[in-house]
Parts: structure tokens; C-alpha cells; sequence
């Protein structure tokens, strides 16, 4: 703790170059000390210990200390940098940004100890969005993030990339309204999941970490949806369903939580192969039936979706 106190007060006396100050607190503002200024500092306090009367054993404990405080403040100095690079323009960063500082704080004291690359772009993302929407990201996500694995991770991914398009359509003809929604038919596809990474294990470590609800049998469903004619889309394809049971509708075998959630608006998603004939099979199996030539198309342009008839 002694050599710590030190380090921080070498860390202001450097930063005492007001010109300095300002320009770099401007940038990062609430992320100002993680940004990585403490490596000069860190680097002064090496040389003096070096340079200093203390017996050899102290120097090598000292300047090990030194260098794994280091490579934490390194470890945070870059999850800051990516936050800043992914966030919307004119992001607030400022004290004013309405993050609340105890979870900030919270945050980075987990992410010095995060060195891999790949799960440093996670985090940084998810700092990110806290960032653009304040008290948006549950304070479970990061130990959530903690605990992760990167091959976890990756079956989440593929988790939030089993996703359709579902355009709920009146009598009328007119399109209410849009939606997308993760739906993984786990049952009769498990060994098909499996080769993707999605094994029954892994899912369990997804449900017991707390990023989803698995249900293997039965699964979910939804009674949100109440029209019977819906055209959904998957991998291209459009699909135009015209009859599902009164008030219920499958939602397959998982759900996200509030943490999955918040960490699916972050991961990006791909197209899954095969995809579309397994979630029509699972809609057939569950009383879903659909129209032989579909009457609708959905076409996506950017972030929305447009609906034409055939």
C-alpha cells in the first residue's frame, strides 16, 4: 500500500502540467484516471528504487509490485480506449454524464485484471453503452463479465444471432408493428447446437452466470402475440405464417435476462446456417402453420425494415 500511495502522489505531481490536464480530462472526463498518464509515474518510481539505498530483496519486491499494478492500469487504460473509439458521437463522458461514480468505480477495479484482448473489446463496449444510456447496465454484468469464458462468449454470440424478424400484420392488411426476437429450438436440435458450440453444458454456464433462463423441455412461450397473420424473416428469407394457437405463441428454449440483454446490444450477429429451415421445423412442430407462397416481403434497409406484398 506504502509504494502505491507513493505512486499516486508522483502520478499528480505529473500531471501538474495544466495544459496537460485539460485537454486530456476533456477527452476521457469520468474516465480520466484510467486513461494510462500513471505509466510515467510508475516508470520515476522504478528508477528511484533502483537509484535507492534498499536492501536487494525489497528493490525486486518493490519494482514486481510496480510492474503488476502496471500491467493492471494497462489492462483498464485500454478498455477506456475502446470505450471512447465504439461510443456515439457526442457522448458525455463528463462528470455530469449521470453515471453513477460507485459503479464506475466497481468497473474498473474488475477490468484491471482483464488482459485478453478479445474479452477487453467486450468490456470496453459494454462501458460504451453505460456511457450513452446512464444506469442502463445492470450492476449483475460485471461479475457476470468476471466469470465469462471466452468460449461462453462465444456461444452467447450465436445465442443472440438465432434471431428473426417477426412483422405482426392486422386484419387489415397494414403492418402494427415490427419486432426481433431470440428464439433457439433447442428441443430435437441439441446435437445440431452442439457442433455450433451450443452444448448442453455451456448453455448451463450461460443460465448459471446469469445471462439466460434455459428451459430444455417444453421452453417458453409468449401470449403478447395475438395476430394470426405474421411475416417473419430469417437468414434472407421471408416466411408468412397464418395461423399459431389462440394467445400463446413458442418462444423456444431460452430467454435472456436484464445482463443478456445489456450484453446482446453490444454483440454483433451472424448468419447461422441452416437456420431458417430449423426454426420453421420448430414452428410446424408447435401448431404454427404457414402460407405456401408468401404474400409479404420484409426487405431490411439499415437498422429498420420495410414490408411489401408480393
Amino acid at each position: 500500500m506504502e509504494f502505491e500511495k507513493k505512486l499516486g502522489k508522483m502520478a499528480l505531481d505529473l500531471l501538474k502540467n495544466e495544459e496537460l490536464v485539460k485537454t486530456t480530462s476533456a477527452a476521457f472526463g469520468m474516465l480520466f484516471p484510467y486513461c494510462g498518464l500513471r505509466k510515467k509515474a510508475l516508470d520515476v518510481y522504478i528508477e528511484e528504487v533502483e537509484k535507492s539505498n534498499m536492501p536487494s530483496e525489497s528493490k525486486i519486491i518493490a519494482i514486481l509490485n510496480a510492474k503488476e499494478t502496471l500491467k493492471r492500469l494497462k489492462n483498464q487504460s485500454k478498455i477506456v480506449e475502446v470505450a471512447v473509439e465504439n461510443a456515439k458521437q457526442d457522448t458525455d463522458f463528463s462528470n455530469e454524464s449521470g453515471v453513477n461514480g460507485d459503479w464506475l468505480d466497481r468497473f474498473m477495479d474488475a477490468a484491471k485484471f482483464v488482459t485478453d484482448e478479445q474479452m477487453q473489446l467486450i468490456w470496453g463496449k459494454v462501458l460504451s453503452k453505460e456511457f450513452e444510456k446512464p444506469g442502463a447496465t445492470p450492476s449483475s454484468l460485471i461479475r457476470i463479465l468476471s466469470e465469462i469464458t471466452w468460449e461462453s462468449a462465444v456461444a452467447f454470440k450465436k445465442i443472440c444471432s438465432m434471431n428473426l424478424i417477426m412483422a405482426l400484420i392486422g386484419d387489415d392488411g397494414k403492418v402494427k408493428s415490427a419486432r426481433t426476437d431470440i428464439i433457439v429450438p433447442y428441443d430435437d436440435n441439441s446435437r445440431a447446437l452442439a457442433k455450433m458450440g451450443l452444448t448442453f453444458d455451456v448453455i448451463n454456464e450461460l443460465d448459471t452466470i446469469g445471462l439466460i433462463k434455459f428451459k430444455s423441455i417444453l421452453g417458453f412461450n409468449t401470449d403478447e402475440i395475438v395476430e394470426e397473420t405474421i411475416a417473419t424473416y430469417v437468414n434472407g428469407k421471408t416466411e408468412v405464417i397464418v395461423e399459431h394457437k389462440e394467445n400463446t405463441f413458442p418462444k423456444g428454449n431460452i430467454m435472456l435476462t436484464k445482463a443478456g440483454e445489456c450484453l446482446r446490444d453490444i454483440t454483433s450477429c451472424e448468419d447461422i446456417l441452416g437456420y431458417d429451415n430449423m426454426i420453421k421445423e420448430y414452428f410446424t412442430k408447435h401448431g404454427i402453420k404457414y402460407i405456401e407462397k408468401p404474400i409479404y416481403e420484409i426487405v431490411k434497409v439499415g437498422d429498420g425494415i420495410i414490408v411489401q406484398t408480393c
